[in-house]
């Protein structure tokens, strides 16, 4: 029997097919089903992992503006790693649109992938971009 996979497990899921999309139309099924094969333990979450990919693939535009209104002058979106803006991306989607993850928790699961997978200096960045936009 495998192991449940956690909330935050998932979303580090969610992050990597969220990574994988940029700004490009997706089959998100196709991704899905690749997921499930690689980590047969998502499956307890699919719901959120799809929801989380459809919702950002379907909101992208809407979710870079509220990134892009609260970056420093000197940083224009498009100068954010991919890697960054992959978790600014999800994070913003569950604050706007899922009711059921509180903004505190949105943001330090984002600055958890960010202090896992991202430079350095980059968990600051991105609790200080999501503190912009949540307020």
């Amino acid at each position: 029997m495998s192991r449940r996979q956690t909330r935050s497990e998932a979303r580090e899921c969610a992050f990597s097919l969220v990574f994988q999309i940029g700004t490009e139309a997706v089959d998100i099924d196709f991704m899905i089903e690749q997921l499930t094969e690689e980590k047969p333990e998502s499956i307890i979450n699919l719901e959120y992992i799809r929801d989380a990919l459809s919702g950002v693939s379907e909101n992208i535009t809407k979710i870079d503006e509220r990134i892009s209104a609260v970056l420093p002058a000197n940083r224009g979106i498009k100068r954010l790693s991919k890697t960054v803006l992959s978790i600014l991306r999800l994070a913003v989607y569950e604050i706007d649109y899922v009711e059921d993850i509180p903004e505190k928790v949105a943001i330090n699961e984002a600055v958890e992938l960010a202090k896992k997978y991202a430079e350095d200096d980059a968990a600051q960045f991105v609790n200080g971009v999501l503190s912009g936009v949540v307020s």
